[in-house]
């Protein structure tokens, strides 16, 4: 299946279970053209190596955003 034609409505089906939610048909067809969209780029986000960092994100005690 290539990119352009999108995960299977089934596919979509199970996913949307695995997630623990209830959708109508309706919801999920609704959905679907969503998950297609941004599904490529989610993809892209998963496939970047950040090497062995172990990444956090800190906020010193005093730290003021403003300064």
């Amino acid at each position: 299946m290539s990119d352009t034609e999108g995960i299977s409505l089934e596919h979509f089906r199970v996913l949307v279970e695995r997630a623990g939610l209830s959708l109508s048909s309706e919801e999920l067809a609704s959905l679907k053209p969503m998950f297609d969209f941004y599904a490529p780029q989610v993809r892209q986000l998963h496939e970047v190596d950040l090497g062995a960092e172990d990444l956090a994100v800190v906020f010193p005690p005093g730290w003021d955003p403003q300064n």
